[in-house]
């Protein structure tokens, strides 16, 4: 359907020559809004409703440049995307037209934009003066813009902070807004772990095999485990337990509160992406070797798994009683999350590795340099046409 709000929020645009953009009335939060990576801080996957398939495409828009393994976030009709080549850009999703762009998100920016109200805040890589900014949606300017070494995670919010790992191996806690830096600490290896909070513990993984759990107010180092295996994918944080996957083909579960292993399964294939939990019983992620895998969340046995002909780097969403993820097989799926039966899927031109993200009744992804809307109102999907 097309949103009863959408109007009420119409979006103004202007561009300036760096290229930006300004909204003429303020972007109205909702429960359903997906506002950063992984949709909460926990980086649970989990969508606010159950979107039902068969599923229509609505409008797809050509970016000129790829999308990372996240990279999308929406609110109040307006979705925000992140390009590897350091654009931002931002479309209305009644009719997929381009809003505004910005782009100045130096020559990588393959991490989701973190949505506070009004405010964007964007990390990135490949800029030698800045890694991270601000921008007011408002006021079409930048509210700060700071160099923190390159960063290739995404931001997380949780209570007025914002934390990302950086490549040269710091686990960084800002106020969100000023760019003012809390704590920061050095872990001795690169991170392209997205972090994952729950409580008062910051947990995320790194290059060279450890993982580590942080206090969120002080900075200071709980408890750390070694593997043999970088950790690029981030974890999940569900019932006092973390779960995350890793390049030595295993997948963990850690007890939060003291870092000891509840238990570990080989799943005989490299783990990029992310994870999410379904019926709070199942984990769910995909692998390298094409399969999505669903794990008892308690004992890590298998349940059941699904096999596509591409590698996995997305991570998988929970939509009510369904999972939807991509896959370089360059199809999107939907999968019964009860027993992993495959019940649509949606061809692309290209390969995908972005998350999707779900919004109302609409899913949003990107294959290669695309951007894809999608609807389970066919109705709605005949309206518009590819941009």
């Amino acid at each position: 359907m097309i949103f009863r709000n959408f109007l009420a929020a119409l979006l103004v645009f202007i561009f300036t020559a760096c290229s930006g953009v300004k909204l003429s009335q303020k972007i109205e939060l909702s429960p359903g809004d997906w506002l950063m990576s992984g949709n909460s801080p926990e980086q649970k996957n989990i969508a606010a409703i159950e979107l039902a398939p068969p599923l229509y495409k609505m409008w797809e828009y050509d970016i000129e440049a790829g999308v990372g393994f996240n990279g999308i976030t929406v609110a109040d009709a307006v979705v925000f995307v992140n390009s590897l080549a350091g654009e931002l850009y931002s479309f209305d999703v009644a009719t997929g037209g381009k809003i505004g762009k910005l782009g100045f998100l130096g020559k990588d920016a393959g991490t989701s934009p973190l949505l506070l109200g009004n405010d964007l805040i964007v990390t990135f890589a490949g800029d030698d003066k800045y890694s991270a900014a601000s921008y007011n949606l408002l006021e079409g300017q930048r509210n700060w813009r700071k160099n923190f070494g390159y960063i290739q995670t995404s931001p997380v919010f949780k209570d007025g902070f914002v934390y990302f790992g950086t490549l040269q191996g710091n686990q960084i806690k800002i106020d969100d807004s000023t760019g003012n830096v809390i704590w920061k600490f050095y872990c001795g290896e690169p991170i392209h772990s997205t972090s994952a909070i729950s409580g008062n513990y910051v947990m995320f993984g790194a290059d060279k095999g450890s993982f580590t759990c942080l206090n969120l107010d002080s900075g200071t180092e709980l408890w750390k485990i070694k593997i043999n295996g970088s950790i690029y994918s981030t974890p999940l944080i569900n019932n006092g337990t973390v779960f995350f996957g890793a390049d030595d083909s295993v997948y963990y579960a850690v007890n939060i509160d003291n870092g000891s292993i509840l238990w570990s399964r080989n799943m005989k294939t490299k783990i990029t992406g992310g994870s999410t939990i379904f019926n709070d019983s199942l984990i769910m992620f995909g692998g390298i070797d094409g399969y999505l895998h669903a794990l008892n969340s308690n004992t890590g046995e298998p349940v059941w798994s699904f096999q596509t002909y591409g590698t996995i780097t997305s991570s998988p969403v929970t939509s009510g009683k369904y999972i939807y993820f991509t896959s370089f097989d360059r199809y999107l799926y939907c999968v019964t999350g009860l027993d992993g039966k495959l019940i649509w899927k949606y061809e692309f031109e290209n390969k995908s590795r972005t998350t999707p993200v779900i919004w109302k009744d609409y899913l949003f992804t990107a294959a290669d340099r695309s951007v894809f809307c999608f609807t389970n109102s066919k109705i709605n999907s005949e309206r518009n046409e590819v941009k």
